[in-house]
């Protein structure tokens, strides 16, 4: 995960105008805190920024969305990974 947020940080730091968060997923953060302190950390300076999230189900993925609105520009839906780990899922292609 190259892009949580010290990373990203040290891109903007060089030019870098977007940065997204390392992909999040759906279930987890929207059902366990623990994982959301864990895996979504921003700051003021930390904008524009797009939040990705996976998974297959829709409810979740918008209980997901809901938990960092305000906190983010922008929510990419990753739908299309090949990862194997993804298909496993049922959120990849």
């Amino acid at each position: 995960d190259a892009s949580e947020l010290p990373f990203r940080m040290l891109c903007r730091k060089y030019g870098a105008t977007l940065c997204y968060t390392p992909m999040l997923h759906s279930r987890l953060f929207a059902q366990i805190p623990e994982y959301r302190a864990k895996k979504f950390r921003t700051c003021p300076e930390d904008r524009p920024l797009f939040a990705q999230f996976c998974g297959h189900d829709k409810d979740l993925l918008l209980e997901a969305a809901r938990h960092v609105e305000g906190q983010c520009d922008a929510v990419d839906l990753n739908l299309g990974c090949p990862q194997g780990i993804a298909k496993r899922g049922r959120y990849g292609a």
